[in-house]
């Protein structure tokens, strides 16, 4: 199941919409994104004060968690361990901000691989 998102047009994308995957996500908040529509960059960032579809991208990994299908989850998101299935059921009727605190909770847990400092 591929993650691809619609990405807003603003500075990070030459004020273009494009359609990206998730490909890294660091500890700054800043994201590298794949290009899925042939445009260049083939590889772009965001930094946190840019426009990313947050709930778009948790709703389809949430999709992918509950397939088991983790073939195109990105690395920071890919468990390492079996996730709760109360905390899968419950996920999506949360608020944004709580799957934040949510992910950051399982990720202190070790459900996912620690984030890494961008280069």
């Amino acid at each position: 199941m591929q993650l691809i998102l619609d990405i807003k047009a603003q500075p990070a994308t030459r004020n273009e919409v494009r359609q990206a995957a998730l490909f890294m996500c660091y500890k700054d908040g800043s994201l590298l994104l794949d290009a899925r529509d042939n445009k260049k960059p083939a590889r772009f960032y965001l930094t946190p004060q840019d426009q990313f579809p947050w709930e778009s991208f948790l709703g389809k990994l949430l999709v992918a968690w509950q397939l088991g299908d983790y073939t195109d989850v990105p690395p920071p998101f890919r468990p390492k361990k079996r996730i709760p299935p109360f905390v899968i059921e419950g996920f999506g009727a949360e608020p944004l901000e709580t799957k934040f605190k949510i992910l950051a909770t399982l990720r202190k847990q070790g459900y996912f691989s620690a984030l890494p400092g961008r280069k």
